[in-house]
């Protein structure tokens, strides 16, 4: 029993003269704060909706609207890729929903775009793309007009994906200064 006590002692001292010796401890160096403060920044107005095209494409003096159209569609859907691009036009202009009519019989006008080169396409070059499914296609329409905007609906058909082979786009135009300008080109989802 009096082992027993004696242990007791000893831990009890022992554990004393820790919490007296760490209390009397002062650190050797002091460390600054780890967090450093964030500037503050002039409060901008929130943008809620669409953002702007931060480099919309002007119609070039003597291009047609629909050449315009053909040139927003390789840049900014293509990639710069090759492709046929077609004009059609919507068979029923009181809904968008039917989409673009895209068959042969459909085209009025095309043009196929390589790497930084155009050209008009010619009827041989719409049968081969037509019976070669994997080249990718872009289909566009004209939709809707107002005096200063112009909507298109454009759809682009590929080979690739397991499920989705269609991207479907709308494309407003916006009139400045007697030429018209890319306004914006939105995905759309179904």
């Amino acid at each position: 029993m009096v082992a027993n006590k004696s242990i007791f002692l000893t831990f009890l001292f022992w554990g004393l003269v820790a919490t007296s010796c760490a209390s009397e401890v002062t650190p050797t160096a002091q460390f600054g704060p780890t967090v450093t403060p964030i500037e503050q920044e002039s409060t901008s107005t929130v943008f809620i909706g669409i953002p702007p095209i931060s480099n919309p494409l002007v119609q070039a003096e003597g291009e047609s609207m629909e050449e315009f159209v053909a040139r927003i569609a390789a840049r900014n859907i293509s990639y710069n890729r090759p492709v046929l691009i077609a004009l059609s036009h919507l068979k029923e202009k009181s809904t968008v929903l039917f989409g673009v009519p895209s068959g042969r019989q459909d085209v009025q006008q095309c043009w196929f775009y390589e790497t930084d080169s155009n050209r008009a396409c010619t009827s041989e070059d719409l049968e081969k793309y037509f019976s070669d499914l994997t080249i990718p296609k872009i289909f566009f329409a004209f939709a809707y007009s107002t005096s200063g905007k112009s909507l298109y609906l454009i759809e682009h058909f590929y080979d690739g994906d397991e499920y989705y082979f269609t991207d479907y786009y709308r494309l407003i135009l916006e009139l400045k200064d007697a030429k018209w300008v890319e306004k914006l080109i939105l995905p759309v989802y179904w």
